[in-house]
């Protein structure tokens, strides 16, 4: 993947977790990722987030878990190229869920919330709301009274409803868990440029073509043609951000053979054509050689 870095260093042995703010951020970085988890609160601004294969909005009131080596950047809207977001952050070790600490029962849903097998979550306005005074204090504070703060946002997290709490990633449900549809999701990620057949996806994973759809879709509430549309299309738009190839290239790598179906599509998916969505991000670091 072009121009991913590593720009924070991983956290420290001696540190349980580090806490950036910026009061004023005025600045999108690269695409890049983290060894460690980040939980990141943006306000005051609106754009498009990329995370691993999924680009989608971010509103003025932000909060996403980042699990490590996800790729991820945020790019504002142009309405908002000079506005300053707040922003706060709070990196935390990528063995955490490995301490003894996290074996204890007390400790079980802030465990179960950082082993979720995804890209990263995304939190409800009612969540943010929730913690959002606690996330800017915790960069004010130190010593035990830190700790504590933090872990009582992270169990506020983990002990969120279900409806609040939405998976980002390619495996983003829990019924990823299951183990014909990892197959399956894993299957469509290899083979996503090519033209795909239910008889090919059903014998990857030894179910019939319409058993493998009605699976699918049983256990993920998605129809599987959609899933791979979606796909697809996601791919395609960190394409036309990170690369200058064509749009029809970019729409033959993603699998699509009708450059007409693709930009279709692609403007189901997102509100508007592929075209114009490069124009809206030609200026960004991500295009930059």
């Amino acid at each position: 993947m072009k121009q991913i870095l590593a720009d924070i260093k991983p956290v420290g042995s001696n540190n349980l977790f580090v806490t950036h703010y910026w009061p004023d951020k005025q600045t999108d970085p690269p695409l890049h990722y983290h060894e460690d988890y980040m939980l990141c609160l943006t306000l005051h601004v609106r754009g498009k987030r990329i995370m691993d294969n999924v680009v989608e909005d971010f509103t003025e009131k932000d909060l996403v878990l980042i699990n490590p080596g996800t790729p991820h950047c945020f790019k504002r809207d142009a309405a908002y190229a000079d506005a300053a977001c707040e922003t706060s952050t709070v990196m935390f070790s990528h063995d955490m869920p490995e301490w003894k600490l996290l074996s204890l029962d007390h400790m079980k849903p802030i465990r179960d919330l950082l082993l979720r097998p995804v890209a990263g979550l995304r939190f409800s306005k009612k969540i943010i709301d929730s913690v959002l005074d606690r996330m800017l204090q915790l960069p004010k504070l130190s010593g035990f009274e830190a700790v504590s703060l933090f872990f009582n946002i992270l169990n506020d997290l983990a002990t969120a409803p279900p409806e609040e709490v939405e998976p980002i990633g390619s495996r983003h449900s829990g019924s990823y868990q299951d183990h014909r549809v990892q197959r399956i999701v894993l299957f469509v990620e290899d083979n996503y440029p090519r033209k795909l057949t239910l008889e090919e996806i059903g014998r990857a994973v030894g179910m019939s073509p319409s058993s493998v759809c009605r699976y699918f879709k049983r256990r993920t509430h998605q129809n599987l043609w959609e899933y791979i549309n979606s796909f697809r299309i996601n791919r395609a738009a960190q394409l036309i951000i990170e690369t200058q190839l064509p749009i029809s290239e970019i729409g033959s790598r993603c699998g699509f053979s009708n450059i007409s179906n693709f930009n279709h599509l692609f403007r189901g998916h997102l509100g508007t054509t592929p075209s114009d969505y490069r124009r809206r991000f030609r200026t960004s670091p991500l295009t930059a050689e």
